[in-house]
């Protein structure tokens, strides 16, 4: 099985970084690998090309950018909303349950919450 790669957005706590890496998982901070302020088309765009799963706080914009690719045809490694007060305790579960559990190309297309997988 293949582990699934991710993408942290701006808001969503860094620590998965350091939690993801210890079970094996490739995983970057969206600041590390863009300009600060980037569109969130363009972190979409990185994600997908890189075949990572995003994870993000901003569902507000992500919502209708991933509908809007959806009825275009475009295909994303995945967007996981991560409720801005969510703890840390629960985010470092469901990251391990992520890496565990879930096939890379499982999550594709798919806009679902941290919470499912804790």
């Amino acid at each position: 099985m293949s582990v699934p790669k991710f993408l942290l957005d701006e808001h969503v706590w860094g620590g998965l970084v350091r939690v993801g890496q210890e079970m094996g998982a490739d995983v970057l901070l969206v600041q590390t690998q863009l300009p600060e302020g980037a569109d969130d088309e363009d972190i979409l765009v990185f994600a997908a090309n890189q075949k990572r799963v995003l994870l993000t706080s901003n569902a507000q914009d992500f919502a209708p950018l991933v509908t809007e690719w959806f009825l275009a045809g475009r295909e994303h490694w995945g967007v996981i909303i991560v409720p801005g007060q969510t703890k840390r305790s629960l985010l470092s579960r469901a990251m391990k349950s992520i890496i565990q559990q879930y096939p890379a190309d499982s999550l594709k297309n798919s806009y679902r919450f941290i919470q499912e997988f804790a």
